[in-house]
């Protein structure tokens, strides 16, 4: 079945071109996208100063609204996560993380994810297709919805919003790298959502090329690195990709990006029991961080489905924060938020009917 085009894929100068296609004003194109972005308006009906004619030709030609709210779960630390449904009928999760004035929301780039990572539930689903530019851009605005009707309000008394963006959610980024440099790129842009690039990171698994292309493109955004081990072997247990990309390859890509942007890299790293969590893998980081302009997220490994990996203990993580920390390598371990509803790093799966799908 065939399914509309969603009308914020298209960038200013598309817009344009399809305008002129149905002789109407490209002029047109700035305001029908500060409606769609600026002010997020949820009919065509809302956009008063754009004609009957012209409301009905989108209508026609683009969904406006693709995303449909089938879920919605609130975490008892504040975390919400949201079930929608695409307009061909597949699932996808976001996330939003409040945390001191800021609310931060993990999207996704891809229905299910073709990586295999074996700590990641989202990996059990397989991959189906990449979203729209639109879609994730839509996930965004449905945070903003959520916070306007619920009063949320940021720190200068107005209406909160969204001010993180983080690709980290179901699927590869890199992997969809098209549409995901176009919602950096409207994201970014001054006249509508004008978000710093600062404000977006971008995490990938290790697919070298596309982290070439990231520079290439001059994508406004951050990198994040999943490393999650320290050497080839371990790597690829948890990693498949790491066959394909070792980590030599990774490091000479990361190297290269830092070289061209000037830009810190982070390295998320899962701390698992035995494997990434030892005075070994500690030594290895280390040696991995030190000549390097990174920084390491380290999170202690959330509940999934591989029976074989498991949490560190307390102690385990404070002594191996402890022997990176004395070598001046900067690493913080990251909260986990959501873990009750499943919102937490690797739980990201849609399940039907207590299956996953």
């Amino acid at each position: 079945m065939e399914w509309q085009r969603n009308i914020k894929t298209l960038t200013t100068d598309e817009l344009k071109a399809w305008l002129r296609d149905v002789d109407e004003k490209p002029y047109r194109a700035d305001q029908i996208q500060k409606w769609l972005f600026c002010q997020q308006v949820r009919s065509y009906d809302e956009m008063v100063n754009i004609s009957p004619a012209l409301r009905e030709k989108m209508a026609k030609q683009f969904t406006l609204c693709g995303l449909k709210e089938d879920q919605r779960s609130v975490s008892v630390d504040g975390t919400v996560k949201w079930l929608f449904q695409t307009e061909d009928g597949h699932h996808i999760e976001t996330v939003m993380i409040p945390a001191n004035g800021r609310y931060s929301v993990c999207v996704s780039t891809q229905v299910g994810c073709a990586m295999n990572c074996a700590f990641c539930r989202t990996a059990k689903m397989g991959f189906t297709r990449n979203l729209e530019a639109g879609e994730i851009l839509e996930e965004i605005i449905n945070v903003n919805w959520y916070l306007k009707d619920n009063g949320f309000m940021n720190e200068e008394g107005g209406v909160a919003q969204v001010t993180n963006i983080i690709f980290m959610g179901m699927g590869e980024p890199l992997n969809n790298l098209e549409n995901v440099h176009r919602v950096c790129c409207t994201l970014h842009n001054q006249k509508l959502f004008n978000m710093g690039a600062k404000r977006m990171t971008v995490s990938t698994s290790g697919v070298v090329p596309k982290i070439k292309e990231l520079v290439d493109r001059n994508t406004p955004c951050c990198l994040a690195v999943s490393l999650n081990s320290t050497n080839n072997e371990y790597r690829s247990s948890v990693m498949p990709v790491n066959k394909t990309w070792p980590i030599e390859k990774l490091l000479e890509a990361v190297d290269e990006y830092i070289r061209r942007t000037d830009n810190y890299v982070t390295f998320e790293f899962v701390l698992i029991q035995n494997i990434t969590c030892t005075p070994k893998a500690a030594k290895e980081l280390i040696r991995i961080c030190a000549p390097r302009r990174v920084k390491v997220n380290a999170i202690v490994l959330n509940d999934g489905d591989d029976p074989t990996l498991h949490a560190p203990t307390p102690e385990e993580v404070e002594d191996f924060l402890a022997a990176v920390r004395a070598a001046e390598i900067q690493i913080t371990i990251r909260n986990p938020r959501g873990r009750d509803i499943l919102a937490a790093c690797g739980q990201l799966a849609y399940k039907k009917e207590g299956k996953e799908c």
